[in-house]
């Protein structure tokens, strides 16, 4: 009993730590986005069969272009985001969405689908 309490607490420390450093990273990219001049970053993500990625990114203005570093950083940021609001989804059928950031208010939204099969079952015995 004393493992899986210890596993759950780690667990649990492991989860805020990544809260935490999402806030840290979600700050100093807003701060270099707004330099930039960009209004809104589009993160594209899908995953299924165990794997998944960052399909695109759009930023507002599209006169923006990002360099390789940045663009790597809000791909991570994108993908730990969405990860934290629907863990898994990246399993069997999987799942996508899209997380679009309102810069000049901070505001984020993400819309996200699971996709899953669904099976319909009839038998007929004893006929």
């Amino acid at each position: 009993m004393t493992q899986a309490i210890d596993f759950y607490a780690q667990m649990l420390e492991s989860q805020r730590r990544a809260a935490e450093q999402r806030v840290e990273t979600r700050a100093a990219l807003l701060t270099e986005l707004h330099a930039l001049g960009a209004t809104c970053i589009k993160v594209q993500y899908e995953g299924y069969g165990d794997s998944g990625n960052v399909e695109d990114i759009v930023v507002t203005p599209d006169t923006i272009a990002l360099t390789d570093e940045l663009r790597r950083r809000v791909e991570e940021f994108g993908w730990d985001f969405a990860y934290a609001l629907s863990p898994g989804f990246e399993n069997n059928e999987g799942g996508y969405g899209e997380l679009t950031w309102a810069l000049k208010a901070d505001k984020i939204d993400v819309s996200h689908s699971n996709r899953y099969i669904e099976t319909n079952t009839t038998e007929h015995e004893g006929l």
